[in-house]
């Protein structure tokens, strides 16, 4: 299924300041297939939210086929969200949905599905590289040049989300592809993680030892920095097969 062989680790933490949890993880390395999904709603409404897209995606058989695996992954992103929608509308709840962003692979390919401000960055030759891009309405300030990423870093509206499963009857799903270097270290991370710690230590952290060890890593970072959310966090690096 794939031309290298994935190493990965997935951790979620509750943060220092919130009484639950509502990331949630999805690791399969079988179908070479990582997922991280942001709740929101608040408290059980919002872990919910975040555990059905993780539902949805373990109940996916993915094609071999990059291309059809992509379109399927896509696809069960519109279905997870129409069913966040049919909860929220028999439950007459106002507020639920979840972000998720989304690593596929196959042979020597790379795509990331992504919908809200959950992450995906690529470490390639020691440099960190954002693949996804925030649908937040501070993103979209700096895009149209009306604020500078400087300006966008502390913004008090960075948080607000444009798009998220969930929210609305249709959305608009992101989709990044690319080819695979022999060393290529992924994150996939909840704003959690990208939120409180520094770009420049995230990208120490990614690099340090295995997988599962730069997890634990970026998990205590975002602890030292104060932790104000939820954490989640995926390392995937894909080795020679050799």
């Amino acid at each position: 299924m794939t031309d290298y062989r994935l190493v990965s680790a997935g951790l979620s933490d509750p943060g220092l300041k919130r009484e639950r949890n509502e990331d949630s993880v999805h690791v399969d390395d079988e179908q070479c297939f990582f997922l991280v999904a942001d709740g929101m709603g608040g408290h059980e409404n919002g872990a919910l939210a975040s555990q059905t897209a993780v539902q949805g995606f373990r109940a996916l058989r993915l094609p071999d086929d990059f291309e059809e695996a992509i379109r399927a992954a896509a696809l069960r992103m519109h279905e997870v969200n129409d069913r966040l929608v049919r909860m929220r509308e028999e439950t007459n709840v106002s507020q639920m949905g979840t972000t998720a962003v989304a690593l596929l692979v196959r042979g020597h390919r790379f795509a990331v599905v992504w919908v809200g401000d959950s992450r995906a960055y690529i470490l390639r030759r020691g440099g960190l590289f954002q693949l996804s891009t925030d649908h937040t309405h501070v993103q979209d300030l700096v895009d149209q040049g009306i604020l500078s990423s400087f300006e966008a870093k502390d913004h008090p509206m960075g948080h607000v989300l444009t798009r998220a499963l969930g929210v609305q009857e249709t959305v608009q799903v992101d989709i990044v592809e690319d080819t695979i270097e022999p060393g290529d270290r992924f994150l996939l991370c909840s704003d959690g993680l990208s939120g409180p710690v520094p770009e420049d230590v995230i990208r120490e952290l990614v690099a340090e030892g295995a997988p599962e060890y730069a997890v634990g890593m970026l998990i205590k970072a975002a602890h030292a920095n104060g932790a104000p959310d939820n954490v989640t966090a995926i390392v995937v690096e894909a080795r020679d097969l050799a």
